[in-house]
């Protein structure tokens, strides 16, 4: 059966996200752990503020193995209002001299489930090796490690079990499912619940973004699809035409898909043009050229926020009324 392309009316809040004038809201700091780039942000509501554990790098820091490119450190960030926010001095993680993990920690998705915090991470041994890591806290200062749980990156986790077991979208090809009943152990499932699609803005590969919303009409996953080379370089030209990056890789946007509320592995909905692409500069120029690339999302103060990184060294939100 072919899935649907229209989101039911009760989520149709996807189709007014706008991007704030307030972006970037988060830009390299010059020194300390985000001198250079600071991007790819899981996002929490706690204690009446939003906070932002964000991906970190200081290129004065140079790996051990040559094979990596940097040294990843996760920061958090604190905002009373979703867009101005005041930096940590220190990473909350930081890899250390005798880490495996010597490319550091990427790309954090973070969920509240109970009265504990699950934290879903990425830790870099050197570029082919990346697994998916898993972390839990009661009050997002002291962690308890639950080590590699899942062969690749991008775990993005129901909040609530479906069936007895949580779920968690995965990978960056296509999207696979696992599934643990206490978030420990994780059990993957081989189909994949979300594949690439040839010629359009997901062709080359599509990664699960912010952790998946259970709705009464499905399972909203937010995910980041990749053009490839050609279609990147020809989205480029219509952006900018005086301006193409021969060496122009990738192009990087953000979509949605529903799944069905009681099988996770069932689609539902998928949209046929992405809901965030990069068309200001400060998307389109940093470290990964033409990269809006979406992984924390929030409910605050009346307002539905979506952050996301720019260019691999920014971040930006896009926002929506309750």
């Amino acid at each position: 059966m072919k899935e649907a392309v229209k989101l039911p009316p009760r989520l149709a809040w996807i189709e007014h996200l706008k991007k704030s004038a307030c972006n970037p809201v988060i830009r390299p700091q010059g020194a300390g752990p985000a001198a250079d780039a600071i991007f790819n942000p899981a996002a929490i509501v706690h204690d009446g503020r939003v906070g932002l554990l964000c991906r970190a790098i200081n290129f004065t820091r140079q790996p051990r193995d040559s094979r990596n490119w940097s040294v990843s450190t996760l920061v958090w960030a604190w905002s009373d209002d979703g867009f101005h926010f005041e930096l940590d001095e220190k990473p909350a993680f930081d890899p250390g001299p005798d880490s495996p993990y010597q490319g550091g920690f990427e790309d954090p998705r973070l969920v509240k489930i109970g009265d504990e915090y699950v934290l879903t991470f990425t830790g870099v041994h050197n570029f082919d090796r990346t697994p998916g890591l898993i972390a839990f806290s009661r009050d997002l200062k002291h962690w308890e490690w639950g080590g590699e749980v899942l062969p690749g990156r991008a775990i993005a986790i129901t909040r609530e079990r479906i069936g007895g077991y949580y779920y968690g979208y995965w990978g960056n090809s296509c999207i696979f499912l696992a599934r643990s009943r206490d978030l420990r152990s994780w059990e993957t499932l081989k189909e994949p619940a979300l594949r690439p699609r040839p010629g359009r803005f997901d062709a080359l590969l599509c990664e699960s973004a912010a952790p998946p919303l259970l709705t009464d009409d499905g399972i909203l996953l937010f995910y980041n699809g990749d053009r490839g080379r050609e279609q990147a370089q020809n989205y480029a030209r219509g952006i900018i035409p005086c301006y193409v990056h021969d060496i122009l890789w990738t192009c990087y946007s953000t979509g949605w898909a529903l799944f069905d509320r009681h099988d996770p592995s069932r689609l539902l909905a998928r949209c046929e043009e992405p809901v965030l692409t990069p068309e200001r500069l400060y998307e389109i120029f940093g470290i990964s050229f033409y990269t809006v690339f979406a992984q924390g999302y929030v409910e605050f103060k009346g307002r539905r926020f979506l952050y996301y990184g720019c260019a691999d060294m920014r971040i930006g939100v896009a926002t929506a009324e309750m």
